[in-house]
Formats: C-alpha cells, structure tokens, sequence
C-alpha cells in the first residue's frame, strides 16, 4: 500500500519525459488514468500510504505538504482505525516528530534505509519508530497492506454470469444495472454472515425426520386423497363422513388367458374325438340289446 500511489505518480512523470513534456501528445491517455486514480486509487488509505512512506516523504516533502490532501487521508485513516480519542491525540504528537525527523527518525542508520526502494515500510518502521510507539503501531497497520485485483475478479465473475451465451442482447447499462445488484447482494450476505460462527449454524438433524426410511426401518405407505382430506379436516375439529364408493366405479377382473402350445392343441383335439365316439358307440350297443 505504501508504494501504489508513488508508483503511479512515477509512471505519469516517465511518460510525460518520454514525450518532452509535450501535454498535446500524451493528454488524452491522461485523462484516462486520471479518471480510473480519481475514482479508484486516490482514497485516504491510498494517501496514507504515501504519507507513511518514508521512501517518498523525504524526498518529497515539500510537494507533499503543501497537498492537504495527504494529511487529510492521514486524519481519516486515525479516526477510523483508532477508537480511542486520548490514543488519537498522542498520535498527532507523534506525527510532528515525524515529519521534523526528530529522535529514532533522525538517526542516521534510518535515514540511509528509508533511500531504498526495495525496502520495507512496516520493518522500517518497527525499527525505528521507537520515537512514536503509538504512529509506529498505524503505520505497521497500514503500510503492512497489501494491493489485489480480487475486488475486479469478483466485478468480472459477476459479469460472466450476467452476459452469457443465451442473454448477450443486453443493453450496457441493463447488464451494469444487474451486476451492481448482483455483487451487492453478495456482499449484503457477506457482511449478514460475518458474525456467524460457522458452527452455531442449525444444522438439520435426520433422526428427527419421522418419513426417513434409512432412520425408522418404515416404508412410507400411500395415502388415498379421500383419507388425506380426513386427516385435513379432522385437524380443523371438522368431521366428515367418508363419501360412499359406486359399483359402476369398481373395476371388473379380466380373466388371463393362458397362451397353449400346438402340440397340446392336437393332442386335446384327438383326445375329444375319442370321448365324442365312446358314447355313440355304447349306445349302438344298448340298442342292439
């Protein structure tokens, strides 16, 4: 955090040098930048940093303390990190003795690190800020952040999942309509869940299902509509018969025919003609007698 809005600040210098100070030439990419740093990178913490930041401080004093802005940043960031208003005072003490270089940031060994670039900011401090104990503990905070793209991956995921394949006919400030609310919704849920403790959650217990059939070792059994509306009524303190069931409504059983192979359809046609002649011939015989 103590680096982004120096690193900006030298890229708009590098190209300005790259075009001889020439605004014509560059003017339009500078409005650009200036409209994403306004909105986006030129927040109290982002100033902060840059205040905090002994690397740019020093040699910049100057430029940075005639821009209120900076000690804006820094005021806003005490009252929002720093509940405590006797810890708030002490800390604008202390801030004097950083800026005039006085005790631990005077020394000369502070003085030689803070020129590098590669160094750290939050170990600076935690080295040599014995001067400010309280200033030094806010600027560890502060200069120990670090910068992330995350918040625009989560922009560009929701975006994705707004304009897809079956939905790409929406208009530009349809789908910015829709993401806003989408990723603000996520976050409502996020901030909503916060507190929660993740184990206090209630958690649905299957032994207190009744119709679980792995539990109770019982099928659950159909009910007919007739008995449910009972059972509906009854609960109601209303009691009503049950309605009486026609004939025409029962369904008839239709006997099964048994498919018979041909073999036995020859054999049972012979076996009926000898049983068809027996008592033709048994008659014959009574009649002779």
């Amino acid at each position: 955090m103590g680096f982004l809005y120096g690193y900006l600040q030298e890229a708009k210098n590098g190209i300005s040098k790259r075009f001889n100070n020439d605004r014509k030439k560059f003017e339009d990419v500078f409005y650009f930048i200036n409209k994403r740093w306004d909105n986006k990178l030129k927040a109290p913490l982002h100033r902060a940093g840059y205040y905090l930041n002994p690397f740019y401080y020093y040699r910049n004093k100057v430029v940075v303390e005639d821009n209120e802005t900076f000690r804006d940043g820094v005021i806003t960031c005490i009252k929002k990190i720093v509940p405590d208003g006797e810890t708030q005072d002490k800390i604008i003490e202390e801030l004097q003795k950083y800026q005039d270089a006085e005790g631990s940031f005077g020394k000369e060994i502070a003085k030689r690190q803070c020129k590098n670039i590669h160094f750290d900011p939050a170990k600076w401090w935690l080295n040599h800020g014995s001067s400010g104990p309280n200033l030094r503990k806010l600027a560890a905070r502060i200069l120990s952040l670090t910068c992330s793209s995350s918040a625009c991956e989560r922009c560009w995921s929701s975006f994705q999942q707004v304009h897809t394949k079956r939905r790409n006919k929406l208009l530009h400030d349809r789908m910015r309509d829709l993401v806003f609310v989408k990723f603000n919704s996520k976050l409502r849920q996020k901030k909503d869940n916060k507190d929660r403790d993740p184990l206090e959650k209630p958690v649905s217990d299957a032994l207190e299902d009744e119709d679980n059939e792995w539990i109770t070792d019982v099928e659950p059994t159909e009910m007919d509509s007739e008995q449910e509306q009972e059972i509906g009524d009854g609960s109601q303190g209303v009691a009503t018969a049950p309605a009486p069931r026609k004939r025409g409504n029962q369904t008839k059983k239709r006997k099964r025919l048994i498919p018979i192979a041909d073999d036995e359809l020859s054999a049972s046609s012979s076996d009926g003609e000898n049983d068809s002649a027996m008592p033709s011939d048994s008659l014959s015989d009574s009649e002779a007698e």
